[in-house]
């Protein structure tokens, strides 16, 4: 008897969860062509057209939609399956896509990434710079950082904190002779800033549990850190960042902590990963690494 060949089934699947030919041929190392092919096939055994194709987007019809859903699952448990053979070496191996802040990507995960591909040979890493929130399952990543100080939007993925960082307002000392040291958070207002792209207020917390914030109209936004202490070391305003990026800055005296009483609310750093009933051995490898790298960093 002629057993079925499902991996055409598993790739209409995988091009239809990630949204992309080119994004799902990547994650499956197979040509594009290949996997066009693939669903091209499976339509024409089906006798219906499972996805609309444009320049721009691809979207599921009804058919698509619903078969999606009846073999999604079976895959996702199959793939469980095979992850947890594999994971008894413990040996990563393959792609791991990981998506990040520039910031926290260029201070945090630099060595963590060259220490793994020195350690294992057959682990493969690409690290995409973000500047905002994205779906890792739409995506095609197996893991995506996000860095906030706000509360973590409710989501359907697995959500694993890594741990926070401690930050400080800071200033030039020309710009704390010009206009003296704020007096109350409040004051910052008035004050010129330099802040992360999508920071709207600093929050700060005082003795006693005292709550305080402040609304932003920033004089430069950028998520890159560097460029910040660049600006905040020429005088143009204050920016609030990780304690560890400004230290020497701090010693040398290029730069003073402003409102030295009130404590900036902390960034929390959560790693997205789809969920899945099984971390693959790749992701896991990675995850502990990365937690036993930042354990200094007062891990939640």
């Amino acid at each position: 008897m002629r057993t079925k060949d499902w991996n055409d089934w598993y790739l209409f699947a995988t091009v239809a969860q990630l949204g992309s030919f080119t994004r799902a041929a990547e994650r499956l190392e197979q040509p594009k062509s290949s996997v066009s092919l693939a669903v091209a096939r499976l339509e024409k055994k089906l006798g219906h057209r499972l996805l609309e194709r444009s320049t721009r987007q691809l979207r599921l019809t009804e058919h698509g939609q619903t078969l999606l859903e009846q073999i999604a699952p079976l895959f996702a448990q199959l793939d469980d399956v095979a992850d947890g053979v594999a994971a008894q070496g413990d040996t990563p191996r393959g792609l791991l896509r990981i998506a990040a802040p520039y910031e926290f990507g260029m201070l945090q995960l630099g060595e963590v990434v060259c220490a793994l591909m020195a350690q294992h040979a057959g682990l493969d890493i690409d690290v995409d710079v973000i500047n905002g929130p994205v779906d890792p399952l739409s995506a095609g990543y197996d893991i995506t950082f996000a860095v906030t100080a706000q509360p973590l939007p409710d989501s359907s993925r697995v959500a694993r904190r890594v741990f926070s960082v401690g930050r400080g307002l800071y200033a030039a000392p020309a710009l704390l002779q010009r206009l003296g040291p704020p007096a109350t958070v409040a004051a910052l207002a008035h004050w010129p800033t330099v802040a992360n792209l999508h920071e709207t207020e600093w929050h700060f917390g005082g003795t006693g549990g005292a709550r305080s914030a402040v609304a932003l109209a920033p004089r430069l936004r950028t998520p890159n850190a560097g460029l910040r202490l660049q600006a905040t070391l020429a005088g143009l305003g204050a920016s609030m960042i990780a304690n560890s990026y400004y230290d020497s800055e701090v010693r040398n005296g290029q730069l003073n902590r402003v409102l030295p009483d009130w404590q900036p609310d902390p960034l929390r750093v959560y790693a997205f990963i789809p969920a899945r009933r099984l971390m693959p051995a790749k992701t896991r490898v990675f995850m502990d690494a990365l937690e036993h790298w930042l354990q200094p960093a007062s891990p939640l």
